[in-house]
């Protein structure tokens, strides 16, 4: 038997970072897009390029189901 907050850790943490991943895979313009400014004080916005924003996708919904699988493994194997 595991302490109370030793098992909210293995819930915890696997679960803020499906929402992280999932954000990722949601809004990858926003998460991407960088201004820069330049010495006489103008912005610029770099946004990514298409095969970026494909991957960001991907990549958050496989953490965020590799997070959920954590998650449902920990509450499996620890009683």
């Amino acid at each position: 038997m595991f302490p109370a907050p030793f098992r909210l850790f293995f819930v915890a943490v696997p679960l803020l970072v499906a929402a992280g991943a999932l954000a990722m895979a949601a809004f990858p313009r926003r998460m991407t897009s960088w201004q820069t400014r330049s010495p006489d004080g103008s912005t610029q916005t770099i946004e990514p390029s298409g095969t970026r924003i494909l991957m960001m996708r991907v990549m958050g919904v496989v953490v965020a189901g590799l997070a959920l699988l954590a998650l449902f493994a920990s509450s499996a194997i620890l009683p």
